[in-house]
């Protein structure tokens, strides 16, 4: 399915109300296609983020065999978990690897350096979240850069060239810096790797605005499509779109503001602040108390149309429990003298396992979070695993299959046969570079924990699998 071509996702039937078209309600759009069609990778939920998805180690390589990529000394690539496959190959290549800066910090791009034998696993440590931050060297705004490929991560992209992010705006506006730091040159390209539902055949072009980024080249897992770049690139950073509070978060912009005012530019910001960024929602589990209705816009922080907000409501009182009595006349939780008694806490009955399949030859430096990642590439989705991969083994539990509310007796239940054949010929490596042949093998269920939490709470988990150590 191409959202290019309208053909809705399965969950997206036509609304009874109109909708507001805005950024955001592609990304909605996107994301839930990508969930809905079990095409999202880790992380997930993707909501709210770069997606992840299937297929982004296949757009990575088709990247890598086009001649802008090869012929490419110096590319900047977004930190997000889809683009760490074209990190990897820009740093097997030999190519100078620039990476976006931690906001608290000075600079305005990290510059990745390994020093020695540049091994597999040293690369994958140097790519990830915590490893560009190790490995990273900070470019100051006076040291001058230059940049042949520049590949960012994206929402949704359509044909014309214009991009949607995930809606905070540090993407733009890293681009404006480094174009307003002249790291951009006319012959630099902006692609992107994104999977083929996310590429639309046309987006609203009243969407956006001069600081949205435009793509030069979008590669799917099976398809590179040179767009027809409809607007043009930010030239630098469009200071009155920007907030005081926006140059408080990031010093880099705080410091080139200070030297163009001191050479005499206008470097105006906008008085009232309607930045996006940071400001977050109710936390999860938890009902928001006044709602409000705000467009948020991708930018520079700017383009941000704010609606009316909700009034406050006052204290909630507390409700106040049912109190039900025995039949001797007394509430429940009621002593013989008439004090209330402390009741005790309902203990969790774990469900039957069905049966256990045991996972061994695990290298002590493999993280669960790998495992998982396998896990959830084979389809393998166990109600419960046990992990003792410091021992160098993990169980994972399989419940028999119960019917929930509603559902009637059409439950799909798992088989043994079925999932030791989907995990036949895993390999897992180490620090030390030497991939291991995970052993899979039945092994006589166990009872969990009592402690463990229920069946009903780890089905809204992710990944699927509760962890018990």
């Amino acid at each position: 399915m191409q959202n290019g071509e309208e053909t809705a996702a399965p969950a997206d039937t036509a609304p009874e109300v109109a909708q507001e078209i805005t950024k955001h309600f592609y990304r909605v759009k996107v994301w839930r296609h990508l969930e809905s069609s079990y095409l999202a990778m880790f992380p997930r939920p993707v909501y709210n983020r770069i997606p992840n998805f299937k297929g982004a180690n296949e757009a990575a390589a088709k990247l890598a065999e086009l001649d802008v990529f090869k012929n490419a000394t110096s590319v900047k690539v977004n930190p997000d978990k889809p683009q760490e496959a074209v990190r990897v190959l820009c740093l097997e290549q030999d190519k100078t690897l620039y990476v976006p800066v931690a906001r608290n910090q000075t600079g305005y791009l990290s510059r990745v350096v390994l020093e020695g034998e540049k091994t597999p696993a040293l690369i994958k440590k140097a790519v990830s979240r915590n490893g560009m931050e190790t490995y990273g060297v900070t470019v100051g705004i006076e040291e001058p850069v230059s940049l042949d490929l520049v590949v960012m991560g994206s929402v949704a992209v359509s044909k014309e060239g214009y991009r949607i992010g995930k809606g905070k705006g540090y993407a733009d506006l890293e681009f404006g810096l480094i174009s307003h730091l002249k790291a951009i040159k006319p012959t630099t390209i902006i692609a992107t790797t994104v999977h083929d539902c996310q590429v639309f055949e046309t987006l609203p072009a009243e969407l956006f605005g001069p600081h949205d980024v435009p793509i030069d080249l979008i590669v799917t897992p099976t398809q590179v499509i040179e767009t027809q770049r409809m607007s043009q690139r930010p030239a630098g950073v469009l200071w009155h779109m920007l907030s005081s509070r926006r140059l408080q978060l990031i010093p880099a912009l705080a410091a080139l503001r200070d030297v163009e005012m001191l050479a005499g530019r206008a470097c105006t910001l906008k008085e009232e602040d309607t930045d996006v960024e940071e400001r977050r929602g109710p936390a999860r589990g938890r009902r928001a108390r006044t709602r409000s209705h705000k467009s948020q816009s991708e930018g520079d922080g700017g383009n941000t149309t704010e609606g009316e907000e909700s009034k406050p409501k006052g204290r909630r009182t507390p409700r106040r429990r049912n109190s039900h009595k025995n039949k001797e006349g007394k509430e429940e939780g009621e002593g013989k003298d008439g004090k209330e008694e402390k009741r005790r806490p309902k203990r969790y009955k774990p469900a039957p396992i069905d049966f256990t399949v045991k996972i061994s030859n695990i290298s002590p430096n493999t993280r669960v979070r790998e495992l998982k990642n396998v896990l959830i590439e084979r389809g393998v989705k166990p109600q419960m695993m046990v992990w003792k991969g410091h021992r160098g083994f993990c169980y994972l539990h399989f419940f028999k299959p119960t019917p929930k509310k509603g559902e009637g007796d059409a439950v799909v239940s798992h088989k043994m046969d079925d999932i030791i054949t989907a995990l036949q010929a895993v390999n897992l490596g180490d620090e030390d570079d030497k991939p291991r042949v995970l052993c899979v093998e039945p092994a006589p269920p166990r009872r969990p924990r009592d402690d463990a939490p229920p069946l009903a709470s780890l089905e809204t988990q992710a990944p699927p699998t509760a962890e018990v150590h």
